[in-house]
């Protein structure tokens, strides 16, 4: 059984999403209305205040890019980089 906490309030949807960062680019692992987790190739301080794009693929094909705002909660070295989590203050369509 896994004792684990989990500290989510929303469900978390696995994605495949472009992430634009003032520092370069990533990709979503998941994705919720509270936050993000995605990886990138450089380091990201956590409690650092983050803002990011994220471009989505609507149904009917349009492309919308998604503004974003949230603070590190999490930074862990992975094989792909480093995978980030950010929980989201502001959401902008």
């Amino acid at each position: 059984m896994n004792d684990i906490k989990e500290n989510r309030l929303t469900g978390r949807y696995p994605t495949f999403c472009t992430v634009e960062l003032d520092s370069g680019t990533g990709v979503t692992r998941d994705l919720s209305t509270a936050g993000v987790c995605f990886t990138t190739d450089k380091a990201i301080e956590p409690n650092l205040m983050l803002r990011c794009f994220i471009s989505m693929q609507k149904r009917g094909g349009n492309l919308t890019r998604l503004r974003c705002e949230g603070r590190v909660v999490r930074t862990n070295e992975s094989e792909q980089g480093w995978e980030v989590a950010v929980h989201f203050t502001t959401l902008e369509w």
